[in-house]
């Protein structure tokens, strides 16, 4: 997909879903979770969310006292992002930019990361994607990327069917086994990859069948969440490298 496909598709995507609630559910708890657990305080620090959508994650950031910029390829996604912050009383810096040419100057920032954004892109992009932000990184600093496993059982279950049946919203997507070396091509020290978010990966299978979810959920429910990780995989891989000069 080009990323012209990508911009058209979200852009109509923003358009349609302009009043989607603004909430932090869990998914975005544990995103928040994951981000303060790898980057420890973040108060006073540049953060740059690059792929914002809602901006949701990155306000819980902003309360904690980063001086968080929010980057989004589409002004509908900023115009909701900026909404939030507005209902949150806090404040952010909203540019509308594309993830392979940032509007930024290099090692800008301390901790940039994404959610959801690479696995638009097929694996040339990907790279291209990560080389561009890396830059944008202050020596010391990190890279956080969140994105579909190509390992989530279910969500990949979904998906598919979704796409034969013509109701996927979200545009083709290519999940990720890794990005790890990608990382390291862009001269990134990767420190972790690993998966989160078991449960996310059940709302999937509403695409396949509402029925067939509950009776899943209600059979996996007893399950450790890490045992189902190992099972069944995680909806989001977690890939965490930083800029070392």
């Amino acid at each position: 997909m080009s990323k012209e496909e990508v911009r058209e598709v979200w852009q109509r995507y923003w358009r349609e879903n302009s009043d989607s609630e603004l909430r932090f559910d869990e998914m975005s708890r544990t995103i928040l979770s994951e981000l303060l657990r790898n980057c420890a305080d973040v108060k006073g620090k540049k953060v740059l969310e690059a792929g914002c959508g809602r901006g949701i994650i990155s306000s819980g950031l902003a309360e904690l006292g980063a001086g968080v910029y929010l980057m989004d390829i589409a002004p509908e996604a900023l115009q909701i992002a900026r909404r939030h912050f507005d209902s949150k009383q806090v404040t952010g810096s909203f540019v509308q930019g594309d993830i392979f040419a940032p509007p930024f100057a290099e090692a800008t920032f301390d901790l940039v990361w994404n959610a959801g954004v690479m696995e638009h892109f097929e694996a040339d992009l990907q790279l291209k994607a990560i080389r561009s932000l890396a830059d944008t990184v202050k020596p010391g600093g990190l890279f956080i990327t969140f994105n579909p496993s190509a390992r989530a059982f279910f969500y990949n279950a979904g998906r598919r069917a979704a796409e034969r049946k013509g109701k996927w919203p979200y545009g083709p997507e290519f999940p990720v086994e890794s990005l790890a070396d990608k990382c390291r091509t862009a001269e990134l020290k990767v420190l972790t990859e690993y998966p989160i978010c078991f449960r996310e990966n059940l709302s999937y299978l509403s695409f396949v069948s509402k029925h067939l979810r509950s009776i899943i959920k209600l059979i996996l429910h007893p399950f450790p969440q890490k045992t189902l990780l190992t099972l069944f995989g995680g909806y989001l891989l977690v890939t965490v490298a930083r800029k070392e000069r």
